[in-house]
């Protein structure tokens, strides 16, 4: 098949090949698309560039390149003649400009744009929630690529491929010449599969040049406004002061060597003293003041989520982000950036980690360059500023390393990292797919325990060339010591340490129906899991007597013992064996996730059910589970596009004269919203449209208690979820705020950002496409509201039991009676569907009831009986199980303040009576809830629309009411 061609040759050659359109028309187009590039060159920033610049792209400040005739006096002096500078001006920028691809068309996947299976980049804890490792676009500058790389499609299948490994922060300047264009255009091109709430933008403002510095407020606020149009977005995640070194006063006693002095005895000479917090020391650092308030009120404006500064030498950043902190309006920096201080060679921005946090309460600290801006390469760039004994030391360091040198250093930088006082994100640069797989490669290596140790070894060795030239500026860890074991382990990759061996489906005779692969497993040992079950349930009395996780030893001696989790369902009973150094509680998560995916496609479930459906069940067991054992597609929008539910496939198979092949095969593109993987949200489809856009918030809380025979609760929780029903078009980031959340405990968040409810008690989400859980919650209630100073002190927390049991028993040798009476608590809504249990014990019959509102009334009783006697007693009703010896009582609705009533006797003529010493009632509260949770707003940005929302509670009740 032939290649395309490159996309500015392609659209320029088509264009020019339509014979139909008349000649006039084409030459109106040139001219027009003419007069927008004039009018862009005379309205835009202006960039000097020219073949023979040794920094090709130094961008004029933005309120002096308005005009470009003014660039006479702005431009560096070692490129050219003031008048050769404007003339080819015009040519280079008009022709580079033209290059560069708007991507109107996105490039087709091969194979390397796609990521090499195996865990995601994650994202760290933190206020501003980054991933571990963050995109680097200053590899889209002149100074580390050619011409034709910024303008083919590699860069954008470069940022493609970062985010599908969920490299989802990228990081660019405008003294990176093209880069904030070239990903501005890269973004926009992919916003079908990438929106932008799904990544985040960080851009610097102050320098435009080599030495062309401007942290005037107007200069700021213009340079994010231009950043902001570059980007094609109309906020930005981050912007800092870039190199405040260069503009901040210098307060150093020397230039070069290991820094670290300045936290112990040189403090003073540094200005990091105490009493020196607030002390502005010249013209450099009021400049930094006056720039950084600029962008406080571009925050307040939403322009900026976040603002901070970054720089090399770590004294003067922290004597900066400390004087701040001190300086109206006394707020700290949200972001630091340092860059070349964590890497083979220099890891000094350790030590400063807990300064930058204790003392001047920095946000987040990001660590930048891991290959110290291309000096740990086999080729470092001619211009980097290193001492020729430095670059020699690299070329020695290099030589101790058989394998990839850079991967080398990237994966000791992610090491050091994540033993940081708080893990720091690590920007790095990418400047082709081969590179970002080798990085997340190295994570994966650092993160797990493939390749660890060697790793550690090579890293020690190359370290050591650095320390035996002198030139280590790091403190001396000694490898495999045990802080070094403790960090290891706590770094470790969760999905690479916790894996369950597979599933298998088990009938209601203990006969497997399904089960998975188990492929690093042999034949016998789901058989083994099989047979232990069922030796455990044949030796129990009965259901409850079965341990949920079972002990099942070894089949050969060389192999290692297992345990079995097991859980009923329905007819079924699924089994999840586990091995090795795993939590029982992953596997019952994972059973309890993957039963939940059964209910979504089949509804009720039963053996019948998964056998009718086996193709459907093994599709969904190879989805939710890879090979190696962990979670992978667990996602029922994600599943759905992948495995057909039986429901649609039936319609779609039953169509007269349909291809079966291409019916299934064309499954996965149904509708508008793309094929599998097609969104970069999980559990989202991408291109989703609706005509009313909705949204339903369903509050139900659920009260559990225990209550003594006094009417004393003795346990009182409230549980509640929301479940929510979302038809919402397009990729909507919504935000959920309450009226008084803070009654609210132990949120489990599902798909909301837990940093954001743990600052402002927000929930903020990207919501699945239909129903889905958005949180679980626990209330909590003032004390003051539950019960006086007198009651006893473990009543004084619990939530109020909205009706009063009261009960008398009378037992005889062989028979017995009761007398219970429910009255409601509630004085405005009534309590519904409300049932009363009793076991009444072994041996009982004869039962014998009358069921009447109020203390009395007239009756009859028996399966399904409903109760005739006197004073309204419409609704209730009682029935006897003989099998399992329950007294069920039943009353559809209990109005406000009301009692009802429940008279009856049994007999045991066996045995001596022994009914159980506590009721269970179960009830419901239509729209109520205990905590009084009520919605406040809901904002919604990404999407211009404004949905109708909608919201109702409901309460259910399950209290034991001991007698």
């Amino acid at each position: 098949m032939p290649q395309p061609a490159p996309l500015r040759k392609t659209f320029l050659k088509n264009w020019f090949a339509i014979e139909a359109i008349p000649i006039y028309v084409i030459i109106g187009g040139v001219i027009t698309g003419a007069s927008w590039y004039v009018y862009r060159l005379a309205t835009g920033p202006t960039v000097v560039w020219t073949k023979n610049n040794p920094t090709p792209w130094n961008t004029i400040k933005p309120d002096e390149g308005t005009k470009l005739l003014s660039v006479n006096q702005k431009f560096d002096k070692r490129c050219l003649e003031p008048r050769q500078v404007v003339k080819r001006l015009y040519i280079s920028r008009i022709l580079f400009l033209m290059s560069l691809p708007t991507f109107e068309r996105v490039p087709e996947n091969e194979e390397i744009d796609f990521p090499i299976p195996g865990p995601l980049v994650p994202i760290l804890d933190g206020p501003m929630e980054l991933p571990v490792i963050i995109f680097g676009a200053g590899t889209f500058a002149g100074q580390y690529n050619s011409e034709d790389y910024l303008a083919s499609t590699t860069p954008l299948r470069t940022v493609r491929l970062a985010l599908r490994y969920g490299i989802r922060a990228i990081d660019t300047s405008p003294y990176y010449g093209p880069s904030e264009i070239v990903l501005g255009n890269a973004l926009s091109a992919l916003r079908e599969e990438f929106p932008r709430s799904c990544y985040k933008l960080m851009t610097k403002c102050g320098r435009y040049g080599v030495s062309n510095f401007d942290y005037s407020p107007t200069t700021i606020r213009e340079s994010v406004k231009r950043s902001l149009q570059r980007l094609h977005t109309d906020y930005l995640d981050t912007v800092y002061l870039h190199d405040v070194e260069f503009v901040a006063t210098r307060v150093t006693p020397r230039p070069t060597g290991n820094p670290t002095a300045a936290l112990a005895e040189d403090a003073a000479a540094y200005g990091l003293a105490p009493g020196d917090e607030a002390k502005v020391h010249g013209e450099g650092d009021q400049k930094i003041l006056d720039a950084f308030h600029e962008l406080q009120k571009l925050k307040e404006e939403g322009f900026v989520k976040n603002i901070g500064i970054t720089g090399f030498p770590l004294p003067t950043l922290l004597r900066l982000a400390i004087l701040i902190l001190n300086t109206s309006p006394y707020k700290p920096l949200d972001v630091l950036l340092s860059y070349s201080h964590l890497c083979l060679q220099n890891s000094t921005l350790l030590d400063f980690v807990p300064h930058f946090y204790q003392r001047a309460k920095v946000g987040q600290v990001v660590a930048a360059s891991p290959l110290s801006m291309g000096m740990l390469t086999a080729t470092p760039p001619k211009w980097h500023p290193a001492p020729p004994e430095l670059k020699q030391a690299v070329i020695d360091s290099t030589a101790t390393w058989k394998g990839d040198y850079p991967n080398l250093a990237v994966g000791y930088s992610i090491r050091k990292a994540a033993s940081a006082e708080k893990p720091l994100p690590l920007v790095t640069g990418f400047t082709s797919l081969r590179e970002v797989h080798e990085c997340v490669k190295a994570w994966r290596e650092v993160d797990g325990e493939t390749g660890d140790s060697e790793r550690r070894v090579g890293e020690t060795v190359a370290r050591k060339v650095f320390e035996d030239a002198g030139l280590n500026q790091e403190n001396k860890v000694e490898y495999g010591s045990q802080s070094d074991l403790v960090l290891r382990e706590h770094t470790s990759s969760f999905l690479s340490t916790m894996g369950i061996d597979g599933l298998i489906l088990l009938d209601n005779n203990g006969r497997p129906i399904i089960q998975s692969g188990f492929r690093s497993t042999s034949a016998a040992y789901p058989l083994l899991h099989v047979e232990a079950v069922n030796n455990a349930l044949s030796k129990a009395s009965k259901l409850g007597d079965i341990d949920p996780v079972i002990y099942v030893a070894a089949y050969n001696i060389e192999d290692s013992p297992s345990v079995c989790c097991h859980v009923q369902c329905q007819d079924m009973r699924i089994l999840c064996p586990i091995s090795g150094n795993v939590d029982p509680l992953f596997g019952f998560a994972f059973l309890q996730t993957f039963i939940d995916i059964l209910h979504e496609y089949f509804g009720t479930l039963s053996s019948i059910t998964v056998k009718e459906n086996f193709d459907v069940v093994y599709q969904l067991l190879e989805e939710t589970l890879d090979a190696g054992g962990h979670p992978l597609t667990t996602s029922p929008n994600a599943l759905r596009d992948i495995v057909l539910p039986p429901s649609l496939l039936n319609k779609l198979l039953s169509v007269a004269g349909a291809n079966i092949n291409a019916t299934i095969n064309s499954g996965a593109h149904l509708g508008s919203a793309g094929g599998p993987f097609s969104s970069p949200i999980p559990w989202r489809k991408a291109g989703l449209r609706y005509t009313n856009n909705e949204i339903y918030f369903d509050m139900i809380e659920e009260l559990r208690a225990v209550v003594n025979r006094n009417g004393v609760p003795l346990s009182s929780n409230v549980f509640g979820k929301i479940e929510t029903n979302a038809k919402l078009s397009g990729t909507p980031d919504c935000l959920l705020s309450f009226t008084n959340p803070k009654q609210v405990i132990y949120a489990g968040l599902h798909l909301s950002s837990l940093s954001r409810w743990s600052r402002d008690k927000t929930f903020s989400f990207v919501p699945p496409d239909g129903r889905f859980i958005l949180a679980e919650y626990r209330y909590a209630p003032n004390a003051s509201t539950v019960s006086t100073a007198a009651a006893p002190a473990i009543a004084r927390d619990n939530v109020p039991v909205p009706f009063v049991l009261k009960t008398n028993f009378d037992l005889q040798d062989d028979s017995g009676s009761f007398d219970v009476t429910l009255t409601s608590r509630l004085s405005t809504r009534p309590l519904e569907n409300v049932v009363v249990e009793l076991n009444l014990g072994n041996g009982a019959s004869g039962i014998k009831c009358i069921a009447a509102r109020g203390t009395g009334g007239l009756g009859h009783g028996g399966v399904g009986a409903y109760d005739t006697g006197i004073g309204g007693n419409s609704g209730a009703s009682w029935a006897f199980d003989s099998r399992k010896r329950v007294l069920k009582w039943e009353i559809s609705n209990v109005p406000p303040s009301s009692s009802w009533n429940l008279r009856g006797s049994f007999s045991t003529p066996s045995i001596a009576p022994r009914p159980a010493h506590a009721l269970h009632v179960r009830f419901e509260i239509q729209s109520y809830t205990f905590s009084s949770l009520k919605v406040e707003q809901l904002k919604i940005t990404g999407e211009t629309y404004k949905p109708y929302k909608g919201v109702r509670g409901r309460a259910l009740g399950n209290v034991e009411w001991r007698w």
